[in-house]
């Protein structure tokens, strides 16, 4: 029998405050990591003759022979969370594009987003930092396919127009910076 079919029928911040407590990870910090109060944990576990009880009761017991599974599990729940979170950013980022309503956009998530948005697509990162306009525009193009991502070129641009614009972007970086 696994670990995963030992906690079946169990749901939610029940089962993670057991994969933790599995883990080897104290009740207390256990608690704080699932947002669950005290009075919450004395109701699961004064509750005798339910799922949860009974696999609190073996909790050292499933320890000893599911522990590093247990922490396998977290991690995967962690970055299902990270994923769905990562998403949910980037739909808003989508729509304040759409509708010009920059306040997320302007924001130092916004470019970690942008940065991992375009090591995704399998481009070299760039030497220049972009503003936030610029990120926008950039993102706008990938999302919409009209062109590939290409970091940090210039198109026929003059010096001059480069270091203007250069310029432009060390002001956006001292307003993002300063925000």
């Amino acid at each position: 029998m696994s670990l995963k079919e030992e906690l079946s029928g169990i749901r939610g911040n029940k089962r993670k405050f057991l994969l933790l407590r599995i883990a080897d990870v104290s009740t207390p910090l256990a608690r704080n990591l699932c947002g669950v109060s005290v009075h919450s944990y004395n109701q699961w576990v004064s509750h005798a003759g339910n799922r949860f009880v009974e696999v609190y009761r073996r909790r050292n017991e499933l320890a000893a022979e599911y522990q590093h599974e247990a922490i396998l599990m977290l991690r995967k729940e962690n970055q299902l969370a990270a994923v769905l979170l990562e998403s949910e950013i980037i739909k808003k980022l989508a729509t304040e594009l759409e509708t010009g309503e920059y306040t997320l956009l302007r924001t130092n998530l916004a470019r970690e987003v942008y940065s991992k948005l375009i090591s995704d697509l399998n481009t070299a990162p760039a030497s220049q930092v972009h503003s936030w306009e610029q990120r926008s525009q950039q993102i706008v193009q990938i999302l919409s396919g009209d062109v590939q991502p290409r970091i940090g070129v210039i198109e026929d641009a003059e010096p001059q127009e480069i270091s203007s614009q250069q310029e432009e972007h060390q002001e956006g970086n001292l307003l993002t910076t300063g925000e």
